[in-house]
């Protein structure tokens, strides 16, 4: 075999040797009632970008309806779900589910090992009763930040703010926003210029990656511009 011929080769096969990164777990979290937006903008955002293996999770199996005519089945339960890295809990009628024993003991046990938290809109509200706002800063849908801040004394609940990132834990305010923390949360963990392409291939123009609060300074992705 040529001197040239033989270098490529034992460079490819070196290469196939070297461990694969693991796949980062993203469970989204749906529920009767959930927004559509809410948990598909962060879905589309998550499976666009390599390193991220994305599954819905819910109480049980059994079908939910979203937005009252769509109808989803979950690929996992509480029961059965596998361990995540990455919690999305979008908004819509979370009422109903607020008090429900398992899901909050799921997203506290989940919080003990995840990298990071994401609610969405009134999701929120799941992280607030797991008692993971107590003493940061959030946000949420703009019709439920008075609610939440009543709910959640020791949180300061901030208005017209897209996301709020305090390092593990990310809020955003409702529905489209769930995307741009999703982006945010890409841009922190694969870089910015990962977070853009996938903003390009999903052609969502509104996306400012400095949009947002980050209070934890030493998460905020380089580069930003």
């Amino acid at each position: 075999m040529p001197l040239i011929k033989r270098s490529v080769a034992l460079m490819n096969s070196a290469a196939d040797r070297q461990p694969k990164a693991k796949k980062r777990n993203v469970a989204i979290f749906i529920h009767n009632g959930v927004e559509v937006l809410d948990f598909s903008g962060p879905s589309e955002v998550f499976a666009s970008t390599e390193g991220f293996n994305v599954y819905t999770v819910s109480l049980t199996k059994e079908p939910i309806i979203s937005q009252g005519f769509i109808r989803i089945i979950p690929n996992y339960s509480l029961a059965d779900c596998p361990a995540p890295d990455i919690v999305v809990l979008p908004g819509g009628q979370t009422g109903p589910f607020i008090d429900n024993k398992p899901l909050i003991n799921w997203i506290k046990s989940s919080a003990e090992h995840a990298e990071i938290m994401l609610s969405v809109c009134t999701g929120a509200g799941l992280l607030a009763k797991a008692g993971l706002l107590d003493g940061k800063q959030a946000t949420t849908f703009h019709s439920y930040i008075e609610p939440l801040q009543k709910a959640t004394p020791n949180a300061k609940i901030l208005r017209n703010t897209r996301f709020v990132d305090n390092g593990q834990v990310i809020t955003t305010a409702g529905v489209s926003a769930g995307i741009d923390g999703a982006l945010h949360v890409v841009a922190r963990l694969k870089g910015i210029d990962v977070a853009r392409q996938t903003a390009f291939y999903m052609e969502y123009d509104k996306w400012k990656p400095s949009e947002g609060l980050v209070v934890d300074q030493k998460n905020k992705p380089k580069s930003i511009e």
